[in-house]
């Protein structure tokens, strides 16, 4: 059997753990199934009780598994929308960028000032 594993939402457990946990149950649920099938109708009479507690726990599991997955999604897209802030802000640091961000706003007068140099040069020399 497998090692328990708390389904707690503030358990420090893994959420891979859990996720292989609830596997493992999910598999050795499906071996319990399978056998109980083998002898339907004898156990019709005799464990339908006993089937029904299974498909329960089954049914548990499974929504415990998705509510796993929901969370992982969840944690995925935080953690990938805090990288992309981070890239953010470290790009906004950079030399480079704070460079850019002061000289933008003055380039046109730049290529306005260069232009009518470069035709003061051109019309002293030609």
């Amino acid at each position: 059997m497998a090692k328990k594993v708390s389904l707690d939402k503030n358990s420090e457990a893994q959420i891979n753990e859990k996720l292989d946990f609830i596997i493992g149950e999910i598999k050795n649920m499906q071996r319990d199934i399978n056998s109980l099938k083998s002898n339907v109708a004898e156990l019709q009479e005799k464990n339908q009780d006993q089937l029904y507690r299974l498909d329960s726990r089954f049914y548990r599991l499974c929504g415990d598994l998705q509510n796993q997955l929901y969370k992982f999604q969840t944690e995925f897209y935080s953690g990938s929308r805090d990288v992309k802030d981070e890239l953010k802000e470290l790009q906004e640091k950079t030399a480079y960028s704070r460079f850019l961000d002061k000289i933008l706003p003055w380039s046109p007068l730049i290529i306005a000032g260069g232009t009518i140099w470069a035709m003061i040069l051109f019309s002293i020399i030609g």
